[in-house]
């Protein structure tokens, strides 16, 4: 039977721009955000849900009060365009489609279509068969498909897919073997954008050193899974924190020093985690003097693997291309890193080891 009625929840106020009252024979519904507990749980109405996905109260108000029928139903959800983090939340919605912000009508009109059986599932993207064939293009495809998951897994309280970690890391290892960490991290940035960005890029310097200066394969690998994991918890953080261009306030910095903390919390609930992993994820913003943070954790008490991400991670923040700058230069990288060794924050040696990494390309 088809669907009869479109639901629009949305923190809009009305009335919602540019949709008509019917499409495809769906009455058209427009729901304020704090009212889903009012929709009916017929199951075979659709939703359309726009809201601001950075706003996590929003999210899980939405998320913990939809009636439970429409829980296997068609949610269409909106986000920004070439936003991966609202990407996440949305599938932590349960999201079974995406439209991109601003979209047509046309647009869901299709998806709609696709809904009721109307027309078959459309071809990949011309940009996703232009980043299969880029260098190393399948494996950033399924880390960043694995960094979804992990996401979509925090926000949704569900269990991590272990196994497609571990198999997206071993392509990993072996795309960055193959073509390089330059080659990587370009096509990392012409790709993807923000948390996802980052995750990727930490993650493919990290690899790189551990291939560069001769370590077993095993521990080339806990790198990489590492790098993958160190920021998941910041799903949870709001966008105008993390994406903010200017020096965040006391209350923002404070916003964001939980995030090693929760997510090593979080990581300790899963099975088969191994704890050289727990600790990166916990202690990759520590220092050698101290200064750092969560357990303010200093010189030998910081292990090596941990060291080396802390390295990666500064590095990979100051090579990102962010909405606000371009990347930094990789000489320009190491000079900040080199300063913080002056500062006894991390260790020159492997500063200088980092260094042949990235600018010997």
């Amino acid at each position: 039977m088809p669907s009869r009625e479109l639901f629009v929840i949305t923190d809009k106020p009305p009335p919602y721009p540019g949709m008509p009252d019917a499409i495809l024979g769906l009455t058209v519904r427009t729901r304020d955000w704090q009212d889903v507990r009012q929709l009916g749980s017929a199951s075979e109405d659709v939703l359309l849900i726009d809201l601001d996905l950075r706003d996590i109260s929003k999210v899980k108000t939405v998320k913990d009060n939809l009636p439970s029928r429409h829980g296997s139903q068609c949610k269409i959800i909106v986000v920004d365009r070439a936003s991966h983090l609202a990407e996440a939340q949305a599938y932590g919605l349960g999201a079974t489609d995406l439209l991109k912000r601003p979209f047509a009508v046309d647009e869901l009109t299709r998806i709609l279509r696709r809904h009721l059986g109307l027309i078959t599932a459309p071809e990949p993207s011309a940009r996703d068969q232009s980043l299969e064939r880029a260098p190393g293009g399948a494996s950033i495809a399924a880390a960043a498909s694995s960094l979804e998951g992990l996401f979509t897994a925090l926000i949704g309280g569900s269990a991590l897919q272990l196994k497609e970690i571990a198999s997206a890391g071993n392509q990993v290892v072996d795309a960055v073997g193959d073509c390089g960490v330059k080659l990587w991290l370009d096509t990392v940035r012409s790709y993807h954008e923000g948390t996802f960005q980052h995750c990727l890029l930490v993650t493919g310097v990290a690899t790189a050193f551990g291939q560069s200066h001769g370590m077993r394969r095993a521990d080339v690998l806990t790198l990489t899974l590492a790098g993958l994991l160190h920021d998941v918890v910041k799903a949870q953080i709001p966008l105008q924190i993390l994406d903010k261009p200017g020096r965040l306030t006391a209350e923002e910095f404070a916003v964001i020093q939980t995030h090693p903390a929760i997510g090593h919390r979080y990581l300790l609930t899963q099975k088969a985690i191994s704890p050289d992993v727990l600790d990166v994820v916990r202690h990759h913003h520590e220092y050698l003097d101290g200064s750092g943070y969560p357990d303010g954790l200093a010189g030998g008490a910081l292990k090596d693997l941990t060291r080396i991400m802390t390295l990666c991670d500064v590095y990979g923040a100051m090579v990102e291309r962010r909405s606000y700058r371009a990347p930094q230069s990789p000489s320009v990288g190491i000079d900040i890193l080199n300063g913080m060794a002056r500062e006894g924050k991390v260790e020159a040696s492997l500063v200088t080891a980092l260094a042949h990494v990235v600018l010997e390309q």
